[in-house]
């Protein structure tokens, strides 16, 4: 059976678009809602994907953003809208913020107040929620041991008691990592997170 024009082109052009890719944020799919009908408040399309992670600024409704606004920052510049506000040095640098980061990077939805962590003086790339399986997986031993530095000391076999503190750490516990890994050096860190 022959489409309608208008609902034949609208599908085409959904589907003739790559999803973009974000340099900072390694699984970006997850800050979007698929299957959307909404417009975009930047561009005005219906391309499928809304953004449903932070937006700070000031605005009666929140706004419908796609991912292609985000990715060449029109949707920050032409919005007056930030997507990531809080930057914490992993190492103690100075951490400088591109255009591509401070523009063009979708955040992250956690359960208290989202910190983007950053190491050799630049924010890492954001790999989502997890535990102990998820760290070792992302940052080996060293991220392992980053993490078990901020579940701190439990007494007596302390690694064995922050390992399993970490086993219980993910999207659907009551307590979670939030992972980065440094572009430069590799290093894995961020921080923990209690719902």
């Amino acid at each position: 059976p022959l489409l309608p024009i208008a609902f034949a082109a609208s599908n085409l052009s959904k589907m003739s678009q790559t999803f973009p890719s974000f340099p900072y944020h390694a699984d970006a799919k997850k800050a979007f809602e698929e299957n959307s009908e909404e417009s975009c408040a930047c561009c005005n399309k219906k391309r499928g994907y809304i953004y449903n992670g932070p937006i700070f600024g000031v605005f009666d409704e929140e706004p419908f953003i796609c991912p292609w606004c985000i990715k060449d920052g029109s949707a920050c510049e032409k919005l007056g809208v930030e997507l990531v506000t809080d930057i914490s040095s992993g190492d103690d640098s100075k951490v400088l913020l591109s255009r591509e980061f401070s523009k063009c990077t979708p955040g992250f939805i956690s359960w208290q107040e989202s910190m983007w962590w950053a190491h050799c003086g630049e924010p890492a790339v954001y790999h989502g929620m997890g535990g102990k399986n998820e760290i070792e997986t992302i940052g080996g031993e060293d991220g392992l041991a980053y993490f078990r530095g901020l579940v701190g000391g439990l007494g007596e076999e302390a690694e064995e008691k922050q390992d399993e503190f970490l086993s219980y750490c993910g999207e659907y516990f009551d307590r979670t990592a939030y992972i980065f890994k440094c572009r430069k050096c590799g290093s894995c860190g961020g921080n923990i997170d209690f719902s």
